[in-house]
């Protein structure tokens, strides 16, 4: 791999933001959590749509940050990411309550892309201030991604028991909730230093139009080797979560779970996952980052395409588990990768550009599942989609392998 153009930073980093940061990685992806647990279910529930039309309406919640990811980071690299992230968390605090007072399916996939939206820019805010703030480094990597994957553990639980025991509106409230978590935790974060930023006190209604220069520079930072295969592989990894924020929970409900055992098996990720993301930096003194990238990105792949062979309960809190601490210990990778591969003034466009390929497959993917699913089955495409996965994700690793090279001893 080449060598990072972002030097680590050696300074300390401040106690208040650091919290900041990972409490907006843990608040916007527990916002993610809640919504691909509640809104399958809530859909069930007041409409009985086919699965086609459950496919459309969670792949809706990837439409616009498919499109305005990198709008997105580039603006958190002219304005710095705080102020950003402050305007889409009070969105993403607003959003939820609408849902079930306009049971509409054309107002809820507009719901889902503004939800969709704001969830997304404060989860890339915080990824941002990892390449911006903290350097790339491995260490503030791997907490930022337990911080997220803690969401897996005690989110599940949380909106899955709101949704038995306070119903609809309970749940919505909830989720309501975590967005006004994301608004305090976007003012703890500090002010964008004038380097990264141009230093304006305002933002104005032109920073939210998008630029063709912005977009330009953001694939063009392709040209980077390690970029360009950590989107690849962070697309074969991004669907896995696709699977499970749509037909999962739809396929734990038509085998007869409740809420609560959804929400069990939903945090069991989380359990292994914010552990595994903490042992990225000791592990990798022994195995190359890419090439762990690969491995696990591999077997997140294999642990939820092995949901509908599970018998049991216990079998699939296993595989969840599994599944969990392989999407654990991929995550700081990709972030620390990538963000050593950007310059400071491209930390914003890098993760654009990776979410962006992301939404494009997450939005396709429940769609296409869909699909699949009313031809054989909702068991049997978790299969198909594994199968194509791991396919695809063999053909990266042949690309890595020529345009990297070789790991170095």
């Amino acid at each position: 791999m080449a060598e990072p153009i972002s030097a680590p930073i050696s300074e300390p980093i401040p106690l208040q933001t650091q919290f900041a940061v990972y409490a907006s990685g843990y608040l916007s992806t527990s916002m993610s959590n809640m919504a691909g647990m509640i809104i399958p279910l809530w859909v069930v529930l007041t409409m009985d749509p086919s699965a086609f039309t459950i496919g459309v309406i969670m792949g809706s919640r990837h439409f616009l940050p498919a499109i305005l990811a990198i709008h997105g980071g580039a603006m958190m690299d002219h304005l710095g990411a705080k102020r950003v992230m402050l305007v889409f968390a009070i969105v993403g605090m607003i959003v939820p309550v609408l849902y079930p007072a306009i049971p509409w399916i054309g107002m809820i996939i507009i719901l889902q892309m503004l939800a969709g939206l704001a969830t997304t820019m404060s989860w890339m805010g915080a990824q941002t201030l990892i390449g911006q703030v903290m350097g790339g480094n491995p260490v503030h990597s791997g907490r930022l991604s337990s911080a997220a994957l803690l969401g897996n553990l005690t989110v599940p639980l949380i909106i899955g028991a709101a949704w038995d025991h306070l119903g609809v509106w309970g749940a919505f409230m909830t989720m309501s909730l975590w967005g006004g978590g994301m608004v305090v935790a976007a003012i703890l974060l500090p002010a964008p230093s004038k380097e990264l930023s141009r230093g304006t006190d305002k933002i104005n209604i032109r920073d939210f139009i998008p630029r063709l220069s912005g977009y330009l520079e953001a694939f063009a930072l392709l040209s980077v080797p390690a970029i360009a295969v950590v989107v690849m592989v962070s697309v074969m990894r991004n669907t896995t979560y696709a699977v499970r924020s749509s037909f999962y929970v739809v396929y734990l409900d038509s085998i007869q779970f409740s809420g609560t055992e959804i929400g069990f098996l939903m945090s069991a990720a989380g359990s292994l996952g914010a552990i595994s993301a903490l042992l990225v930096g000791p592990v990798t003194k022994v195995i190359k980052p890419v090439i762990l990238l690969f491995i696990t990105v591999t077997c997140a792949i294999i642990f939820i395409s092995l949901t509908p062979l599970m018998a049991t309960f216990w079998q699939l809190m296993v595989i969840a588990m599994l599944w969990g601490a392989s999407v654990g210990m991929s995550m700081p990778l990709m972030f620390s990768i990538m963000a050593r591969a950007a310059d400071s003034k491209s930390q914003g466009k890098s993760v654009g550009i990776r979410l962006t390929a992301n939404r494009l497959a997450a939005s396709g993917l429940p769609v296409l599942m869909g699909g699949i699913a009313e031809i054989t089955g909702i068991g049997n495409s978790f299969l198909v989609i594994g199968v194509v996965m791991l396919a695809s994700l063999g053909g990266v690793a042949l690309y890595a392998q020529r345009v990297i090279g070789p790991p170095k001893e």
